[in-house]
């Protein structure tokens, strides 16, 4: 059963001097009096009232919009590299600006969404973890470590979106519930917020139950926070430490490889067997779509904005895959057909069938010449017809597979790390190629980064700061190369290495005290 990802009291939180507001299901207004600080033990009553707390730390994951913006990490991920284009919706800006290097600046408006949509999962975590520290109504033995472990795990995740997107940041350990609390705080170190990062994630690890034994379906697990510190010490270049925390995933056991590619990424699938973390969402509680400048949404707009605009199928063709990256495949590759929609593929829709588009035609139409679909968001058209609204698909986003662990796994024993890398990346090729397939690349670094292109293209989690890490890994020589060969020759380092600092934050902090990125 999905959780439903709400907060049943409302209160603000103050984070460098913005306003995360905690959204209700009730329709009461907030006084109008001035607020300058929370009483958690005033506000919060039973157990019951500190899990919805919790919930609300999760809810920024589902956060599509910010402040009238699009979010998807798509669009920094995907797009910004060289796996997706975004330019052939030409009135979807936003998609356009991060397709190319020249537009994204320090007054982009959803550079700052994307700094706010973590920045209030920061504060609500921290929120959540005051609350629970400091509650003495608990009834359930063991819920309060398990709702701290559970905030600190996300906490960890919050923070690892801002320091690979934005380089060092201001770091916040407290909930900020008064007026008289420091409201800013100067950028720390990339290596400050890491270390931070590994305490939340170690201490989440310690604590957490192993998959199978959660709070409930979709919540952090010691092997989700464990698949997060092995690519928090994958970003750093601590090749040991990842081969250790890898192999606590997979010296769990309760992890496997799809048999199915595909199966990954159906609905009559989630939280299966290769799931380690993935984003929980829901249809059917309102008929807001993720636009809603509330983010009352607990649907996806993922699939509408990566599926082809179809007539009768209310989808854009925003995220569409680049022709080299679907070249980039053998066609042997049993991922191929679960990643793209490819001229001549079925898609067992009988609703499309009808309307002409099944199978996949020959042509999209699309003016920059790509005739291909991203399909791992892909609905049925018979699944669209059962949504409440079109842009709230219910079909969960996977943010860490047990595939995802294994090549990271590979890829830290291969540098040094030691282990048994080669078995890790071995089981991954089996998957997608067939044992014995001479088209499987060997254990090499090229091969284990040219594998974890084609295993996790289009999801949206990884790519850009991929190209990122290996080129300071191997000083310089990779991200360039690989931009220049699709046609972004506007990259320039160090500047597009990072996203910038938004310039409303540095305008809004003391003078001189929140420093831009190189470049900018």
């Amino acid at each position: 059963m999905k959780i439903l990802n709400y907060i049943s009291k409302k209160f603000l939180l103050s984070l460098a001097g913005g306003l995360a507001l905690m959204s209700s299901c009730s329709d009461e207004i907030l006084d109008k009096v001035p607020i300058t600080e929370i009483v958690a033990d005033t506000a919060f009553n039973t157990e019951q009232d500190v899990v919805s707390s919790l919930n609300a730390a999760y809810d920024a994951l589902q956060w599509q919009n910010v402040a009238g913006n699009q979010t998807f990490p798509l669009m920094q991920q995907g797009v910004r590299a060289d796996d997706l284009h975004s330019q052939s919706a030409a009135f979807w800006q936003i998609g356009a600006q991060y397709d190319q290097f020249n537009t994204i600046g320090p007054t982009l408006p959803s550079v700052a969404s994307v700094w706010s949509k973590w920045y209030q999962g920061v504060a609500r975590a921290n929120f959540t973890i005051e609350l629970a520290e400091g509650f003495e109504n608990f009834e359930t033995p063991g819920l309060q470590d398990q709702i701290i472990a559970e905030a600190k795990f996300l906490r960890g995740f919050y923070y690892f979106e801002l320091v690979r997107l934005f380089g060092g940041v201001p770091l916040f350990d407290k909930a900020i519930t008064s007026a008289d609390q420091e409201q800013f705080k100067p950028r720390s170190t990339e290596a400050e917020v890491y270390a931070f990062i590994e305490e939340d994630l170690r201490n989440a690890a310690n604590t957490l139950p192993n998959k199978g034994g959660e709070r409930v379906e979709g919540s952090a697990t010691s092997g989700a926070a464990l698949g997060l510190l092995t690519k928090v010490y994958l970003y750093q270049d601590k090749w040991g430490d990842a081969v250790s925390s890898a192999e606590e995933v997979i010296n769990q056991g309760v992890y496997s490889l799809e048999a199915n590619f595909g199966d990954n990424f159906i609905q009559t699938n989630e939280f299966g067997v290769e799931s380690v973390f993935e984003i929980n969402y829901v249809d059917g509680l309102d008929a807001n779509d993720f636009n809603n400048s509330q983010q009352t949404q607990e649907g996806s707009g993922s699939w509408k904005w990566s599926f082809p605009f179809l007539t009768g199928y209310q989808s854009f063709n925003n995220f569409i895959p680049r022709q080299t990256l679907v070249d980039f495949f053998d066609d042997s590759d049993q991922r191929k057909a679960a990643t793209f929609l490819l001229p001549g593929q079925p898609t067992n829709s009988p609703g499309l069938e009808a309307l002409g588009w099944d199978p996949v035609p020959n042509s999209f139409g699309y003016a920059i010449g790509v005739n291909t679909g991203a399909r791992k968001y892909f609905l049925t058209f018979e699944e669209v017809q059962d949504l409440l609204t079109e842009f709230q698909s219910p079909l969960n986003e996977k943010v860490i597979r047990y595939a995802d662990v294994l090549l990271m796994h590979a890829e830290a024993s291969i540098m040094g790390g030691g282990g048994n890398g080669a078995a890790s990346f071995q089981e991954v090729m089996d998957r997608a190629y067939g044992s014995g397939n001479p088209a499987a690349p060997a254990y090499t670094m090229q091969g284990v980064r040219d594998e974890r292109r084609r295993e996790l293209a289009t999801e949206g989690w990884n790519r850009f700061t991929d190209l990122v890490r290996w080129d300071r890994t191997d000083g310089g020589g990779v991200i360039a190369p690989a931009l220049n060969a699709i046609g972004k020759t506007d990259f320039s380092a160090p500047r597009d290495l990072l996203l910038p600092i938004p310039q409303q934050e540095i305008d809004t902090y003391p003078e001189g005290m929140l420093t831009q990125n190189p470049g900018y």
